[in-house]
């Protein structure tokens, strides 16, 4: 799994999570304690994860989102029985939460492709490789190769005339 599937899929959790509450609120419901919405955040961005790699279309996005509003939903209407009514199950709730929907995923389509262009951008202005080129090592062919026994004559020459010099006397 890429580490931008994970990135998308806890940015579609958390835009969902908080959506679904705002949507639920413009609908006419309540959305009462917060600490629902942080307690099946993780839950939902284990699945959006799984989801995010494989559901890069809009029309996938949004199916994604609309599943997600919908758990949300049934979860909010279950744990807080005071707002059912004709409010929360009405055309207004459907309507505001469709909404949220599409404007999440427009939003969520809009910066995958900015980010896609930011990484295009950075991919022409770094290099590729990080690590640099191997070094290769050159070898100079100049005339013609010497013998192994001049090189052996030529050591012991070097090393037995070593003072080659005027004489002393003269």
């Amino acid at each position: 799994m890429r580490n931008g599937s994970v990135v998308r899929g806890c940015a579609l959790a958390a835009l969902c999570a908080v959506l679904t509450a705002a949507g639920h609120v413009a609908g006419g419901g309540t959305v009462g304690d917060l600490t629902l919405l942080v307690v099946l955040l993780p839950l939902l961005a284990a699945g959006f994860t799984s989801a995010a790699g494989t559901c890069r279309s809009l029309a996938g996005t949004t199916a994604v989102l609309g599943a997600g509003q919908v758990v949300l939903h049934q979860t909010m209407v279950l744990l807080h029985p005071p707002h059912v009514g004709a409010a929360v199950s009405g055309r207004n709730m459907l309507v505001m939460h469709a909404a949220v929907t599409v404007v999440t995923a427009l939003a969520l389509r809009h910066a995958d492709l900015a980010v896609s262009a930011l990484l295009a951008a950075l991919q022409r202005v770094f290099p590729r490789r990080l690590t640099p080129p191997p070094v290769v090592e050159v070898r100079r062919a100049c005339g013609r190769p010497v013998p192994p026994s001049f090189r052996l004559h030529a050591a012991v020459l070097a090393a037995s005339v070593l003072r080659r010099g005027p004489p002393v006397r003269c």
